[in-house]
């Protein structure tokens, strides 16, 4: 009986040490990711960026790569109430495996299941419900859905991410967006006017006309001529981050290689056996050359000593299922270099 009530007590005892311990490392956890958000470049203009998006329907966003732009100013909008009245602040992406890893991400910030206040949809996949207040998407997604709401009239905001790719998507959705801004505004100008004129016979016309509040939009790029966007939006403001997280240093090739995939082998092998431990990307024109250095570079691997072998190769292209191109977010093992 002792024993019994002895082992209770271990177990309770053992129990509350691991619930400490998980709380105390989800804290630490929380302070990382908030301490990383600070660093972040656009959190010293977080105030001013909303304040321009409450002044102008249309906002042009330039900052570098690792700026944060992506993943918090879709946070800041929400703060500052604009997902009020069940409304929806959607950014669009142009590839599957970055609108699902940025959704993660911010949904990891917020410290929320993936799908509740952050969500995203892509084609044959959606994580989203009644509670997505921040919803990740495609280019081509929010264009067929478009399709069944010409007003786009869950949406308070509208980012369209990574402009400068200029994808047949994005560029005629740009044009789609400046449409359904000018009949949002147009919409609320005769509600107004309605209002004025209107009877009780009326009110019910105004309530549902009173969902479509015009619609901002923001247009964002890591590298872009603004005032070509800027003259078709009307003389848009554009706003310009300023720093970067990492230093980037640029080097060329003395003379353009006449086979390119080749000349990307050696460079990849020769980063490999001489530099500092670190992944490295490798961007090519499609599928095909992808696959072709792919094998490339598995067959160099067997010829290089045994000691250097520790090379691991993920080829990411948009054909390949959503759950293999989430493999190059994965970390390679301690010692590789993917």
């Amino acid at each position: 009986m002792a024993q019994g009530k002895q082992f209770n007590n271990s177990m309770k005892t053992l129990k509350r040490n691991f619930s400490e311990h998980s709380h105390s490392s989800s804290y630490a956890k929380r302070q990382k990711l908030l301490q990383h958000r600070a660093s972040l470049p656009i959190a010293s203009v977080e105030k001013r960026l909303i304040e321009e998006v409450q002044k102008h329907d249309t906002l042009i966003i330039v900052g570098e790569t690792g700026s944060g732009k992506t993943t918090q100013l879709p946070q800041f909008l929400y703060n500052a109430g604009f997902c009020g009245n069940g409304k929806l602040v959607g950014i669009t992406q142009p590839r599957r495996v970055g609108t699902v890893s940025v959704a993660k991400r911010v949904a990891e910030e917020c410290g929320v299941a993936l799908g509740e206040k952050v969500g995203y949809s892509i084609r044959f996949e959606d994580v989203t419900s009644a509670s997505t207040r921040i919803k990740y998407m495609t280019d081509g997604l929010l264009l067929r859905e478009a399709l069944l709401d010409p007003y786009l009239s869950r949406y308070s905001v509208i980012i369209v991410d990574e402009v400068h790719e200029r994808t047949v998507h994005t560029d005629v959705l740009l044009g789609l967006l400046k449409k359904v801004q000018n009949a949002r505004s147009k919409s609320v100008s005769n509600d107004q006017q309605l209002e004025k004129e209107s009877s009780a016979q009326c009110l019910g016309f105004l309530k549902r006309c009173q969902r479509r509040s015009p619609l901002k939009l923001i247009i964002m790029s890591a590298s872009l001529d603004a005032r070509i966007f800027s003259q078709y939006f009307g003389g848009a403001k554009a706003v310009h981050i300023q720093g970067r997280q990492f230093p980037v240093d640029v080097f060329f090739t003395c003379h353009p290689p006449q086979f390119y995939l080749d000349a990307s082998l050696a460079v990849i092998i020769q980063i490999h056996l001489e530099e500092d431990p670190g992944d490295i990307l490798v961007f090519l024109t499609g599928q095909e050359e992808i696959e072709s250095l792919e094998k490339l570079v598995k067959e160099s691997i067997k010829q290089l000593p045994e000691n250097s072998k520790k090379l691991l190769v993920v080829p990411i292209f948009s054909s390949l299922p959503s759950e293999r191109q989430m493999r190059v977010f994965v970390p390679a093992p301690p010692g590789f270099r993917k």
